[in-house]
């Protein structure tokens, strides 16, 4: 059985050659599995040429293309990991990334190339570009002299083949291994759900290839199955709606977060029918009532699904025949991921209905976090990954969220981790104490309020608070509203009741 990326890659160029594998939908540019594998090949050379070899972390910045999947194969056929970067972090963000990854090479495009060139400096590390002027490392130039590295066929399971990093509930950033096995697994899960085999898919990709949910939830299971991928360099609402809602296109999958739903509803142009769309999934929170009706009513019954980056990342996904009758879940736990539903302050299951904190375990899960001791993991229990989610499971077996035990909300999809903010927020010279919470919000599904409490003789104002949060922090991990308060309200051992912040908000 073909269990890693590169034979993906390799067999579907013997089977498929000449048919179109990726096409970057803004430039026209289409590639033939011959031409990904040939790109693949060269690509490698190249990596080894730059002194890149196994175990070693390659890093990227760049915007969504075709090449970026090249890239990703050609770190599996080294053996060396693939660490994309979020671009909507700031260049400090990145900069505590890349020294936590210790890159040996970072590859950007040319919208990147100041910010890499700014991280190089600053970091020291080895750079390399594409479709980029005054590049040291031409990778475009490198390959054309390149000796092709052909496939060895046979990378063991458990081989590391991507970093993709979480803040995590402290904070500080967090790098989930995901391994080759995970990866195949996951896409194995996704392809018997989604039904994206047979006939192989056509996927319409707008997520940002850099997520977990961009990367592996649908592109990963769709290439490996001898899908055809279709790119957006970023995810433009009106031709979103344009090559969803016209099935001369040919997309018969989807997936995005609520918010882009909403705008993909808000920016079609005259009647739309979606019928042709075998699956649109939905992740990163709840459908709303009203964009899920708007899709039904055109043909399209919205699939939900629940996951995360460390669960490779989908754990459930809504069968097709429960759309209606089972909307108000998450799905189904998808075939080969168990789920335990656990009370976390004694780690034992509740009863069935009972909400608890969701576990999960199976071949697709993270086998933990880059330079982080599994043994004192906490996250972990006796190889369960403990989401942070609080869930019950139906008489059916179908996944309800409830809440989340982590202190993080999601804002447009994006998860933003309290502790993180919060440390921010305390270091500005008129803040004393500072509590983030995320709140209702109908378009990003949440955002983040700030409640402070100022120095003594100080004088916290909004607009300054949140400049100097912007200035620090990405754009969607910035506050929308400033509370100064006297204190907070705090449990007998002093910890501040967040519950109780958000009902005084709301």
């Amino acid at each position: 059985m073909v269990t890693h990326l590169t034979d993906w890659v390799t067999y579907n160029a013997d089977r498929y050659g000449s048919e179109v594998a990726v096409e970057s939908l803004d430039t026209g540019r289409q590639v033939t599995w011959i031409e990904l594998e040939d790109r693949i090949a060269r690509l490698s050379s190249v990596l080894v040429d730059l002194g890149i070899r196994h175990g070693d972390r390659v890093g990227l910045i760049a915007d969504d293309d075709w090449r970026v999947l090249a890239l990703q194969f050609a770190c599996i056929r080294t053996g060396a990991i693939f660490v994309p970067f979020n671009w909507r972090l700031t260049v400090n963000e990145i900069e505590v990334l890349c020294n936590d990854a210790e890159l040996g090479l970072l590859i950007h495009d040319a919208t990147w190339q100041d910010t890499a060139t700014k991280l190089g400096e600053h970091l020291g590390v080895q750079l390399a570009g594409w479709s980029c002027a005054d590049v040291r490392n031409d990778i475009d130039a490198l390959m054309d002299l390149a000796t092709p590295i052909r496939s060895t066929g046979h990378y063991a399971g458990d081989q590391i083949a991507q970093i993709l990093y979480t803040s995590g509930t402290t904070g500080l950033p967090k790098g989930a291994l995901i391994t080759l096995g995970g990866l195949a697994w996951h896409a194995m899960n996704v392809q018997h759900e989604m039904r994206i085999g047979s006939p192989p898919a056509r996927y319409l990709s707008a997520l940002p290839l850099f997520h977990a949910a961009g990367l592996n939830a649908i592109v990963n299971p769709t290439l490996m199955a001898g899908g055809r991928i279709g790119i957006l360099r970023r995810f433009d609402p009106a031709r979103t709606a344009e090559l969803l809602g016209d099935k001369r296109h040919g997309f018969t999958h989807f997936n995005a977060a609520p918010v882009m739903y909403r705008m993909v509803m808000e920016n079609v142009s005259g009647p739309a029918d979606f019928s042709h769309i075998h699956a649109g999934m939905v992740g990163g929170g709840a459908i709303p009532t009203d964009v899920g009706s708007y899709f039904s009513e055109r043909g399209l019954e919205l699939q939900a699904g629940w996951g995360a980056t460390e669960m490779g990342p989908s754990v459930t996904l809504m069968p097709k025949a429960s759309r209606v009758a089972k909307a108000h879940t998450v799905g189904f736990p998808v075939q080969h991921v168990q789920i335990r539903i656990v009370d976390p302050a004694t780690n034992e299951e509740v009863a069935s209905g009972e909400v608890g904190e969701a576990w999960v375990r199976g071949p697709s899960i993270s086998p933990g976090y880059w330079r982080r001791d599994p043994e004192t993991d906490e996250d972990s229990v006796a190889g369960w990954f403990k989401c942070g989610d609080a869930v019950s499971i139906d008489e059916e077996g179908f996944v309800v969220l409830r809440g989340r035990f982590k202190d993080m909300y999601k804002s447009g999809g994006e998860n933003v981790f309290c502790a993180e903010v919060e440390r921010v927020i305390a270091s500005h010279r008129d803040v004393q104490d500072a509590a983030v919470v995320g709140m209702p919000h109908e378009k990003w599904g949440e955002v983040g309020y700030a409640v402070v409490v100022p120095e003594t003789g100080r004088t916290v104002d909004e607009s300054d608070l949140i400049a100097h949060v912007a200035s620090r922090l990405a754009k969607y991990k910035v506050p929308t509203k400033v509370v100064v308060v006297e204190d907070f309200p705090r449990n007998v051992t002093g910890k501040i009741q967040k519950n109780v912040l958000r009902d005084q908000l709301s």
